[in-house]
């Protein structure tokens, strides 16, 4: 029996394995090539994207240390610097305060030399007076007040023509010869350096040259640099901010950018002798045009200068710009040592006024508007002289 059983469950197996190893609808999974590519490409892409990403990470730390480090070198620098200042602007771009220097005498061309330079005449009397010629008149308020020179002025128009055209006709002469009259002769002549043209003389008779410079002073001012390097006209600095604990102020002054002298001749006896000798001085003179003739002025205290052009009658006047930079002699066109011109002139007895020991009230009969002749002045009387002389000519330098 039992025999029989199991013979019966072997034969039951055989048929179960026999049927499934025959069943015709068995279906078998192949995945699909397309699919596996993309797949593949996929998991490349990502792999490399995480590469990628690593190094980024690894690259921003870098720089994020690297930021750190500058920072602390920047704060360092700021407050001990291994490099000093050396002027004004420097001083300011250590602390953090950044502009750029201009130069207050950049160099212009000759187009707008006119424009660039021509000034108006300051009316402080410190523009005709200095330290040998202080003003004795502070009580009556600035030059407008006691000097013609210095009244108001609308603006000069532009030179016309070029500063080489002369405005009054030139002397002649052949090479070596002497003149008298003129003072210079042929080949002396700086034709190419001279102002020959009155507009153009005027316009560099009134040029100047700009000083910047910090003056202590008692009140107001700055004490920090920090201050200072926020101050208008910062721009024309170059010396340094003194940063001593003293309080200080931008000083702007002018100065001509060339020498004005004037020649007249001393007469006086001797011995019982006739005695002439040449005068030379310096005064800050000027020109101005009246009615299309041309006029020098100036407004000094009584001396020689004043004395023999009342006595004599006339002066010689020269305006002189040397550069010891330039290698070439002379010339407008090109950079040069000597450039100016000479001016002969006559005194205009009647917008010639002499004034008292004031300087501002006109000694009787002797005033502006008053024609006058040198044997009416008495010198006791006369303290300071506004002096008016119409231009003969103006010639060369030589």
């Amino acid at each position: 029996m039992m025999m029989k059983r199991k013979f019966t469950m072997t034969v039951l197996c055989a048929s179960m394995i026999a049927m499934t190893g025959c069943n015709d609808d068995e279906t078998i999974y192949k995945p699909d090539p397309n699919i596996e590519s993309k797949l593949q490409k996929l998991t490349d892409e990502n792999g490399a994207l995480t590469t990628r990403n690593s190094q980024l990470t690894t690259t921003n730390s870098q720089l994020l240390e690297n930021n750190q480090r500058l920072t602390t070198e920047v704060n360092d620098l700021k407050n001990s610097p291994t490099i000093q200042a050396h002027d004004f602007i420097s001083q300011c771009k250590i602390i953090g305060t950044d502009f750029d220097f201009v130069n207050p005498n950049a160099d212009v061309n000759e187009a707008n030399t006119a424009a660039t330079q021509s000034l108006a005449v300051s009316t402080d009397c410190k523009s005709c007076h200095g330290a040998s010629n202080p003003p004795p008149h502070a009580d009556y308020g600035d030059c407008k007040n006691c000097h013609e020179g210095h009244v108001d002025a609308p603006e000069p128009e532009l030179p016309t023509g070029g500063p080489t055209l002369p405005t009054f006709a030139q002397p002649t002469f052949v090479p070596g010869a002497i003149d008298g009259k003129t003072g210079a002769s042929g080949s002396t002549f700086y034709t190419p350096g001279s102002y020959l043209n009155a507009q153009w003389l005027y316009s560099q008779l009134n040029a100047q040259f700009h000083i910047y410079r910090w003056k202590e002073v008692s009140t107001g001012g700055v004490i920090k640099l920090e201050e200072a390097c926020q101050l208008d006209q910062r721009q024309h600095m170059a010396d340094m901010f003194p940063n001593d604990g003293k309080a200080y102020e931008i000083e702007h002054k002018n100065n001509a950018i060339g020498a004005k002298s004037i020649a007249t001749v001393n007469k006086f006896q001797e011995d019982g002798k006739a005695v002439e000798t040449p005068n030379i001085a310096t005064f800050g003179y000027g020109l101005k045009e009246i009615d299309g003739s041309y006029f020098v002025t100036m407004n000094i205290g009584k001396g020689n200068t004043c004395h023999n052009i009342i006595m004599n009658g006339e002066a010689r006047l020269s305006y002189y710009e040397y550069d010891p930079a330039q290698v070439e002699k002379t010339g407008l066109a090109i950079p040069s040592r000597n450039r100016g011109a000479r001016i002969i002139a006559k005194t205009d007895y009647e917008r010639t006024g002499l004034l008292g020991a004031d300087w501002a009230t006109a000694v009787p009969g002797l005033g502006v508007g008053e024609i006058f002749k040198p044997e009416d002045v008495k010198w006791e009387d006369v303290g300071a002289c506004n002096l008016m002389l119409k231009i003969e000519n103006i010639i060369p330098l030589g």
